[in-house]
């Protein structure tokens, strides 16, 4: 963001500076190469203009009395436009290179109007020189006999350069030279134009900006880019000089102020005597460098220069420590092969695996219980059987022996066989399981040898 304030600023300064210089384009002088040329010979004028479609004709001048002297116009200009083109005309309108209205009186009048207190029209279109057209009302046309409505055509190349004078609105103005004849053309016995709507070839052009004369040679001449005191070329080489000669004595008294401030910040940290050493040392090393001698940093960068730097392994060579990839890809989901991770801390056998798919089966051990004293099998479960407990960690299954059991007759128990985590493990027949809901065996078959009652 700062970077896109910097010349933005920068840019309003320069507009400032330039506010004096950004005017109108005005019509190009020249006959062939130009756009609008004018001589002017007595009481004629040849007017060859490129501004329209073409014009290339001799006008009548009409002047003021016997000797044809030029007409003054003079008054307070309200409101002014320069033109550079005409793309719809093709008439004498199309040499106007300016076009003004003026509420007429006297200079010293115009002078005496407080500023902001001076008359104001509002037009909508003024594409035609002497006939503009308002946006609202009819000022124009109410102020007939007081306000002149005048098109300028340039007598010379130097009127032609400075009709730029004539955009400072609301500043006295007094034009000077000659009405072009259209017929109903009408001047007073004070030599002043009656009506509005005409056109002049301007010889002279006074206001109080400065004066724009026929051949330039004013002594208080106007000039595009003209200020007060300095004039045009004194005040652009004052700018250079305050500005440019302003930046770099700011730049060189910064640059003090800066090391002022560290060299004070320095002898604070380091002290009185570790400043004057490290001043010593500054000079020593440019003594050094004198001399021909290698600093550190000089001889450990021509060392990287001269030995090539390391090869940097491709991606291929890059191994993680503690890690197998490839073991883990080439294992898969086969079941046969061990499964490694890492360095191979952890190994996972097949037959630890088909331990953990195989369901825990219970076994009751067979019940040996006395024969009733009748003689008669009973054909229904005893009432009171205890159920064998397990749990599936590895304290092996333990049985309870029936509440009915003869006190000297013992109590046969499983053995639990431990099996071993082999790689390869081998096939084992598992016992058929007992089912629970059959009745409760005989405990000897012996006693079913006498069948007699």
């Amino acid at each position: 963001m700062a970077r896109t304030r910097a010349p933005l600023a920068m840019l309003l300064v320069l507009l400032m500076f330039m506010a004096g210089c950004i005017y109108a384009s005005t019509p190009e002088w020249g006959g062939e190469d130009g756009q609008l040329q004018v001589e002017i010979d007595d009481d004629k004028a040849h007017i060859q203009s490129k501004l329209g479609d073409g014009y290339d004709e001799e006008v009548s001048l009409i002047g003021c009395g016997v000797e044809n002297s030029k007409i003054k116009v003079t008054g307070m200009l309200i409101t002014s436009r320069v033109y550079s083109e005409h793309p719809a005309l093709n008439d004498v309108e199309s040499a106007m290179g300016a076009a003004v209205i003026i509420d007429k009186m006297k200079w010293s009048d115009a002078e005496a109007i407080e500023e902001g207190s001076a008359a104001r029209v509002n037009l909508k279109n003024w594409d035609s020189p002497t006939m503009p057209v308002e946006a609202v009302g009819s000022k124009i046309s109410t102020n007939e006999d007081d306000w002149a409505v005048i098109g300028i055509v340039p007598g010379s190349e130097n009127i032609a350069d400075g009709l730029n004078v004539l955009e400072h609105w609301h500043q006295p103005i007094e034009l000077s030279g000659y009405i072009m004849d259209a017929g109903t053309t009408e001047i007073d016995e004070n030599c002043v134009v009656v009506g509005q709507g005409h056109g002049m070839v301007i010889t002279n052009i006074k206001t109080a900006e400065g004066i724009v004369s026929l051949d330039g040679e004013n002594d208080d001449e106007y000039y595009l880019g003209d200020t007060d005191f300095f004039g045009r070329w004194s005040f652009v080489m004052f700018f250079l000089v305050v500005a440019g000669g302003g930046g770099v004595g700011l730049f060189i008294l910064s640059t003090m102020i800066i090391r002022q401030g560290a060299k004070a910040t320095a002898e604070t940290l380091l002290g009185r005597e570790g400043l004057a050493k490290v001043i010593q040392m500054k000079k020593d090393l440019k003594s050094s460098k004198k001399e021909g001698l290698e600093s550190s940093t000089e001889r450990a960068a021509k060392e990287r220069k001269s030995s090539p730097p390391p090869k940097k392994k491709s991606e291929d060579e890059i191994a993680i420590s503690g890690f197998s990839l490839d073991s883990v890809l080439a294992s898969g989901d086969k079941d046969e092969a061990p499964k490694t991770f890492g360095g191979g801390s952890v190994v996972v056998a097949s037959g630890a695996k088909q331990m953990q798919s195989q369901p825990v089966v219970s076994s009751q051990p067979v019940q040996k219980g006395p024969m009733p004293s009748g003689n008669v099998v009973s054909t229904q479960p005893e009432p009171s059987q205890s159920r064998s407990h397990f749990s599936t960690s590895a304290r092996g299954t333990q049985t309870s022996k029936p509440a009915s059991a003869p006190a000297n007759k013992p109590v046969k128990r499983r053995s639990v066989k431990k099996r071993a985590v082999k790689s390869e493990p081998e096939v084992e027949t598992e016992p058929a399981p007992v089912s629970q809901n059959k009745s409760a065996s005989i405990a000897n078959d012996d006693d079913f040898s006498d069948f007699s009652f």
